[in-house]
């Protein structure tokens, strides 16, 4: 409380009071002072939202620039780039990455490790100019029985089978490994990725994981199904950027598939490369068509790859179907509504196909005393 010259405290009292009535009476009357210092808070709270913001793209300028690099080539990755590429310059300036960094090297996640190297040419030992081995599609004439090119299991030794690719190989993959571990002989991993493929090793390095896998495991059968999200731009080892399905697109590709067959291709192992079904869209299709045509002459180098014609599965003479009989002729949805993808029955379906041409190679029937049937 203030006391004026030649004011009593009786005095000073009743005055504070008297302004105190005043501002409960009129609460326009600091009004000002409190917009004022609205402002003043909300100007602070803007201001320490922009520094954190800028902060933070500062110490992760180089996961930015690798997250815009993994977008689609075309005018969005351009303009994201043309964003992060100055905050990364300045980030290296002032060392502001060595954190995120110290980070990623502690916790193992190296964001910036370049992709897997894919062999030039393919092994002269392993490849050969046989014509194609395609999986003919289901019938009832016996097909003859082909030479075992893998060990026969056991109970004691069961086969080794990894599956794996994109999301294709999800419920499909699902529905091979339940069918394969029933045989009671057949050991399976079951690894698929979600919107990857060959197209950007930088997003995911689909070579280096086969790989991993084949260190890791050495499967006696792989089974593989990628493609459905490489109808994208691709860039060739000299930086030339092709558009799918041009005839330059069509040769990086098959460079990328050529040398990702040479990695895990190995005398004793069965590779099934599965082709991709055909899709509702049209477009889509073709372009499919022409990768399964690279699928199928590749695996064709080796004696130990077989390729399964997926669109005498999954298709209706040649052409996309959403309902299909299953084996005991009940018709079945097979494809879910985005027109790509399977459902379950559509799973069941492949999966069987490829359990055939596994079979068809190699017994899976285990007897009583631990070895297998003929």
């Amino acid at each position: 409380m203030r006391v004026a010259v030649g004011t009593t405290a009786e005095e000073a009292m009743e005055q504070d009071q008297v302004r105190q009535e005043v501002s409960e009476e009129d609460p326009g009357h600091n009004a000002p002072v409190r917009e004022t210092q609205r402002t003043m808070h909300a100007a602070t709270m803007f201001g320490v939202v922009a520094l954190t913001l800028l902060l933070a793209a500062l110490f992760n300028a180089d996961s930015l620039v690798q997250g815009s690099e993994t977008k689609p080539y075309g005018d969005d990755r351009d303009f994201w780039l043309g964003v992060w590429r100055p905050v990364q310059t300045v980030s290296d300036t002032l060392m502001l990455d060595r954190p995120r960094a110290a980070v990623d090297e502690v916790t193992g996640r190296d964001g910036g490790s370049r992709p897997i190297d894919l062999p030039a040419v393919v092994s002269g030992a392993e490849a050969s100019d046989a014509p194609p081995e395609v999986a003919p599609a289901p019938t009832s004439a016996p097909a003859p029985t082909p030479e075992p090119t893998v060990r026969p299991p056991t109970t004691g030794e069961p086969l080794r089978m990894w599956v794996g690719g994109d999301s294709l190989a999800g419920i499909f993959g699902q529905s091979l490994v339940r069918m394969a571990s029933d045989t009671g002989v057949v050991d399976t991993e079951l690894d698929y990725q979600i919107a990857t493929g060959l197209a950007r090793p930088d997003y995911f390095d689909w070579p280096a994981r086969l790989k991993g896998a084949v260190d890791l495991m050495n499967p006696d059968v792989m089974v593989v199904i990628l493609g459905s999200n490489d109808t994208q731009g691709l860039i060739n080892p000299d930086g030339e950027v092709y558009q799918p399905i041009s005839d330059g697109w069509q040769a990086e590709y098959r460079r990328r598939v050529a040398g990702t067959m040479a990695l895990i291709a190995q005398p004793g192992r069965l590779v099934v490369w599965v082709g991709l079904p055909p899709m509702r869209d049209g477009g889509l299709s073709a372009s499919l068509a022409a990768m399964n045509a690279i699928y199928r002459e590749e695996a064709a180098r080796y004696p130990s790859f077989v390729y399964v014609d997926s669109w005498g599965v999954l298709g209706d003479r040649g052409q996309y179907a959403a309902y299909l009989p299953d084996e005991s002729g009940h018709v079945e949805l097979v494809r879910e509504p985005d027109g790509v993808h399977l459902t379950r029955a559509g799973g069941n379906l492949l999966a069987s196909e490829v359990l055939r041409v596994v079979e068809a190679r190699v017994p899976l029937t285990a007897d009583a005393t631990g070895s297998t049937k003929p």
